[in-house]
């Protein structure tokens, strides 16, 4: 009896050290996919940064017209949470609902208006 107890643990074992070793990729992957994220993150600030000490320099805009724009962007959905809003548009073919970020229907496959600049490819 003992044995087949020995084998059953054995068994649990082995199955623990699998999962483990699973959870362990995909920390690694996530870890990857973070330090990704912040470079790309910080390669945006940067451009952000440099577009606007250029329309600074050459349109004579300020910072207070900046902060300005950045609030009634912010406000349009009707909170100030920092982001620029994500609604859903009907599709112009089906006239199904899409996220606005949809470069295509999910539904039928036509192309989808772009709803802000930055959103185009």
């Amino acid at each position: 009896m003992s044995f087949l107890f020995d084998l059953y643990q054995q068994g649990q074992i082995s199955e623990a050290a699998d999962t483990a070793h699973r959870a362990h990729a995909k920390v690694a992957s996530t870890r990857d996919d973070v330090v990704l994220l912040q470079r790309r993150v910080e390669t945006l600030a940067l451009t952000c940064q440099a577009l606007w000490e250029l329309l600074r320099e050459r349109a004579q805009l300020s910072d207070a017209q900046l902060l300005d724009k950045m609030r009634e962007i912010d406000v349009r959905d009707g909170r100030p949470d920092g982001a620029m809003s994500r609604s859903t548009l009907a599709c112009p073919a089906c006239k199904r609902p899409n996220g606005s970020n949809a470069r295509k229907c999910i539904y039928c496959s036509a192309d989808m208006p772009v709803t802000h600049v930055f959103a185009q490819e």
